[in-house]
């Protein structure tokens, strides 16, 4: 093997490196708790097989866990929000926008100051829904209803438009 091409193997291995650890970090980020309270050693424990779902691509299953198991749902808020963040990545990957939408909203009641960690902002299939979802959520005070959106009682849903794309 000649000098150039042992280079361009040791650039390529290392860039191989880069992209793995910048893989690693991005699926670190799914595992924070993403603007809720902490969760508990048992609410982990709880939802460990959700997050593993998930990180296997088994979008289908992560929505199908959510909706059937009622622990995830009765647990704490923290809980409650963080398996319907992973229900919500699932119907957004899975195509389901309407849902994924729906899923924000829910979310965003439960817990009105949910936030997504940067890297799940930024990522092309939910970042847009949850950012419009929060948008649409906030008081009319502030300033994020859209024009001609009335005022709902505390903790109604407000309804959502069609996505359109």
């Amino acid at each position: 093997m000649s000098q150039s091409e042992k280079n361009r193997a040791t650039r390529l291995l290392s860039l191989s490196g880069m992209l793995a650890a910048g893989v690693l970090l991005s699926a670190c980020s799914l595992w924070s708790d993403s603007g809720s309270t902490t969760l508990s050693s048992a609410d982990e424990a709880q939802i460990r097989p959700v997050r593993e779902s998930f990180m296997a691509g088994q979008y289908q299953a992560v929505i199908t866990q959510v909706n059937n198991t009622p622990a995830l749902t009765s647990g704490s808020v923290g809980l409650h929000t963080t398996a319907l963040k992973y229900k919500a990545f699932s119907e957004c990957l899975t195509e389901a926008k309407r849902s994924c939408a729906s899923t924000f909203e829910h979310i965003l009641t439960l817990n009105p100051s949910f936030t997504l960690v940067p890297a799940e902002k930024s990522h092309p299939s939910w970042g847009p829904v949850f950012e419009r979802v929060q948008a649409e959520h906030q008081p009319a005070s502030a300033g994020g209803k859209a024009s001609g959106a009335g005022t709902n009682p505390s903790g109604s849903i407000t309804p959502i438009r069609p996505l359109t794309q």
